[in-house]
């Protein structure tokens, strides 16, 4: 029997290059799993800092993170190639 969680990455955005990944631990002292959550890139902007919320698949304690308490935040791929320029 598959699971489903609230925080698994949707299949069409597994091939796809346009999502964002962030990690937290649950704040339940006897759970502290790694909790991992996805957006897609277009839903983050630099320079303005979201929340973030979170389910724990293993207790089930649904939390909320600031972007600074995260344990792990990727970035859109954009903004890694957003200054360069091919002569």
């Amino acid at each position: 029997m598959e699971i489903q969680h609230k925080n698994a990455m949707p299949q069409a955005l597994e091939q796809c290059d346009d999502i964002v990944a962030a990690a937290s631990s649950c704040p339940v002292p006897d759970c502290s799993s790694l909790v991992i959550d996805y957006r897609p890139s277009g839903s983050v902007r630099p320079g303005h800092p979201e929340d973030w919320e979170f389910m724990c698949s293993r207790c089930g304690m649904e939390f909320t993170v600031t972007q600074g308490e995260l344990i792990f935040q990727s970035v859109p791929k954009q903004w890694l190639s957003a200054n360069i320029h091919v002569a």
